[in-house]
């Protein structure tokens, strides 16, 4: 009858508890959403389709892959999430029961004046117990502590996936940089071989009386400026190369090329999702949303720290000086214990620490706002910045084919003397410069839906 008493007066204890625990419960901060985007109405972004959808070009597909199973700061993420799940399990076991065992043996000889203070031990020990530990969660320390170490695991998973958002698209831009770079340096190429030509036909012209110097010399010097802008562009290609080969984690090399950033497949219309929907898609607002939630349920263990603490300790095994009875009857130990401690008077110490923990969730509340509407803002930019540039690369287009022609017919007018070879210079710098914006522009375009895939949040998971 006395065990049953015990085991129910455990389990009134428990729901009693679970009646009086303290502290706040979590509920997500106000933001408001009385805005809209200026490119239009938004659509529902459940399908949101994945990056891998989003380009055709499978060694780019290939070298996402690549930085999402071997970059050495995700590895590193990923080891820290595997880190906080072990550490919330420590944090769970606190809520149950801990059993121990204890053994020893030994012995000592003492004289009966020594034993009569204490100095010695005449005789042999032998010792097994096993040790039960519980501290009733009355007030909701150990829960509360125990969800702020979920949602702190949770806010590590946010932060690891958010920098898989972030490696995935700095994979893209640089892809698209690179390809754009190949570019340039075939239009610098090109360039040069034409001025090359240029130059061959003026010093012929030249060298038979029908051309002054000056015009020999302002050949070589279009072609010396063609030919100084391809070292410039091979260093930035290098430097592009070992950059995306860091983020593969791999070491500096080359790599292989798939499509031209011209016979990139684009994906025309993107759905935009409500600002609602921005809250829970974005991993670094879910993980700045879930250190809120952890930091809430400090405030319940600070202010459960402000109340007495239950614990029960038994121990239960055998006690012995000798072998021949260390089993029986004579030798069985069963102790059980009830403790209860709690602060009385600490100068307003416990009382100042939860007041800490409230000033520590009133910081990530605006830290989670501000997220927030640096979000909203990212998204915004990104759309805007997606539209123009679309614009912006059609213009480009018309300004090379005309500045193309536009030296196709100072050319004709120079050879028919009705103008001056810097009529031709200047035609020749227009079209080589506008050929170099075209193919920038694109790439800043191509890069452009990268960035807005990354506001977004979503459509990065393989």
């Amino acid at each position: 009858m006395k065990h049953k008493r015990i085991i129910f007066s455990l389990l009134v204890l428990t729901v009693v508890g679970s009646a009086c625990m303290v502290g706040p419960k979590y509920s997500r901060p106000e933001t408001s959403m009385d805005f809209g985007y200026r490119e239009g109405p938004v659509e529902d972004t459940s399908a949101l389709m994945a990056w891998f959808e989003l380009y055709q070009d499978t060694v780019l597909q290939r070298y996402i892959k690549r930085v999402l199973d071997s970059n050495r700061n995700l590895l590193t993420a990923a080891a820290r999430v595997e880190e906080s799940r072990a550490i919330s399990g420590v944090v769970k076991a606190n809520l149950y029961p801990r059993f121990d065992y204890q053994l020893s043996a030994g012995g000592g000889s003492a004289g009966s004046e020594a034993q009569k203070v204490a100095g010695g031990f005449d005789g042999g020990v032998l010792n097994a117990f096993g040790v039960l530990n519980w501290e009733i969660d009355i007030w909701g320390k150990l829960r509360h502590a125990n969800r702020a170490a979920i949602a702190q695991m949770l806010a590590t998973e946010d932060n690891r996936n958010a920098l898989k958002v972030s490696l995935v698209a700095e994979a893209a831009t640089l892809y698209f940089l690179l390809r754009d770079l190949d570019n340039r340096l075939g239009i610098a190429k090109r360039t040069l071989e034409s001025r090359k030509e240029n130059t061959r036909i003026l010093t012929n012209r030249f060298d038979t009386g029908y051309v002054s110097e000056l015009d020999k010399l302002q050949a070589i010097t279009q072609q010396a400026a063609a030919a100084a802008v391809i070292p410039n562009i091979q260093r930035q290609i290098v430097q592009t190369e070992n950059a995306m080969r860091v983020l593969m984690g791999m070491g500096p090399g080359t790599l292989d090329r798939g499509l031209s950033n011209y016979d990139q497949v684009i994906t025309p219309d993107i759905p935009v999702g409500l600002p609602s929907q921005l809250l829970v898609r974005r991993p670094d607002i879910r993980a700045i949303e879930n250190d809120l939630q952890a930091q809430f349920e400090r405030i319940g263990v600070a202010e459960a720290n402000r109340f007495p603490s239950f614990s029960l300790t038994g121990l239960l095994g055998f006690a012995s000086p000798q072998l021949s009875t260390f089993l029986g009857s004579q030798g069985l130990v069963a102790n059980g214990f009830a403790n209860l401690a709690g602060p009385i008077f600490n100068f307003g110490q416990n009382k100042r620490l939860v007041e800490v923990q409230r000033k520590r969730t009133e910081q990530l509340i605006y830290q989670y706002q501000q997220t927030v509407l640096s979000a909203f803002a990212d998204v915004d930019y990104s759309l805007t910045a997606y539209r123009t540039l679309v614009e912006e690369y059609d213009q480009r287009k018309i300004q090379v084919e005309a500045a193309r022609k536009a030296l196709a017919l100072s050319m004709a007018r120079y050879n028919y003397g009705y103008t001056s070879y810097l009529e031709v210079i200047v035609q020749e710098n227009a079209l080589f410069d506008a050929e170099l914006q075209e193919s920038i522009t694109l790439q800043q375009k191509l890069n452009s839906l990268v960035q807005l895939y990354k506001a977004l949040g979503g459509g990065w998971e393989r």
